[in-house]
């Protein structure tokens, strides 16, 4: 997560000035060439309809609109776009929508819902994101994704909360912008069948009184140790949620350890149909870039990934990553063909 999402620092053109002195040294050129799997565009078609959600392992990703580009590269935690993320068989996405003004004529404008990374805006809007998987939906009906997202708000000329509320009832509610054959409520004992051809919002920030499709979470934790007493709650149900979303990361041994454990959670908790959201996203270090959320990945993911090879994880949940696609990225080995293979791969173990 950005520096900018839990705590206001300065203004944003110090950040920014901070933040580009601290990457002078480490900016990278081009990605390697992807060596991953991007063949899994319907890999839930081999799902029987009656598993539980709670059962299943899902590659997600962080940020993940980064991916198709931002203002900056220090506000970059993938490489992939969304189209190409899908492919890999990618199915949870952190979206971060806020708001700015757009244009639509000589000296009129409007506000818009826009991806952001903290203060950095992403070169996507909220819509052109949601669309993106409605039209993968569309053209793999066996499948279904989890947008986890939040009123990203690090932009002071853009951080109104009834502006931000508004604008995102309005988004769910309508019919032209996000239609209702995919919504779905949020309910804990949800099953595959149930969920193909679906969209299942849950915001991390109530935007009405009650969600419109999909669930609320509350109680998020970004504490070491995680919480398990997070909360989904959605118009007609309420249930458990695992969170380990330790992302400024001080202690890297503490970060693996506490990603293991929810990897052990999800797995003894499912029967009891308790989702679990569990992150090896995050940046080491004092300021979070690029190159600090891939060192983070690469201490993180290749462990994950030997787990879950070696058979020691019946069930992981959604996992959240960075930089997935790569074996390689910039100078660190951040397992991103491998680890979302193997997440899926798990699902299918006799």
């Amino acid at each position: 997560m950005f520096a900018a999402c839990s705590e206001k620092l300065a203004t944003d053109e110090e950040l920014l000035a901070e933040q580009r002195e601290a990457v002078a040294e480490d900016e990278y050129s081009d990605e390697p060439v992807t060596k991953a799997n991007a063949s899994n565009g319907a890999w839930m078609a081999g799902l029987d309809d009656t598993t539980p959600f709670a059962r299943l392992s899902i590659p997600g990703t962080h940020d993940a609109v980064t991916g198709d580009g931002t203002a900056f590269s220090i506000g970059r935690t993938q490489s992939l776009g969304l189209s190409a993320q899908w492919d890999l068989g990618i199915r949870a996405y952190d979206f971060r929508p806020g708001y700015r003004k757009v244009r639509v004529r000589a000296f009129k404008y409007k506000n818009e819902l826009h991806v952001y990374h903290g203060f950095i805006p992403t070169k996507t809007s909220f819509k052109k994101a949601v669309q993106t998987l409605m039209n993968k939906i569309d053209e793999n009906p066996s499948e279904f994704a989890v947008v986890i997202m939040q009123f990203e708000n690090g932009s002071p000329a853009y951080n109104d909360r009834s502006v931000w509320n508004s604008l995102m009832s309005e988004f769910l509610g309508s019919e032209e912008t996000f239609p209702s054959r995919f919504r779905i409520d949020y309910r804990p004992d949800l099953r595959v069948g149930d969920l193909r051809g679906k969209i299942l919002i849950l915001s991390r920030d109530a935007y009405a009184d009650q969600p419109i499709t999909g669930g609320y979470i509350s109680g998020w934790s970004f504490a070491e140790e995680g919480t398990t007493g997070a909360v989904i709650t959605s118009r007609v149900a309420q249930g458990t949620l695992g969170v380990q979303d330790y992302y400024h990361v001080e202690k890297p041994e503490v970060k693996v350890k506490a990603v293991s454990d929810f990897m052990d959670w999800a797995s003894e908790n499912a029967k009891n149909n308790c989702w679990t959201i569990n992150h090896t996203s995050g940046y080491t270090g004092l300021i979070s870039t690029d190159n600090t959320y891939r060192e983070n990945a690469a201490n993180n993911n290749p462990t994950v990934y030997r787990r879950l090879v070696n058979g020691e994880c019946a069930t992981t949940g959604m996992v959240m990553m960075d930089w997935v696609g790569n074996f390689k990225s910039g100078r660190y080995e951040v397992y991103g063909d491998l680890l979302p293979q193997a997440i899926i791969d798990n699902n299918f173990r006799k």
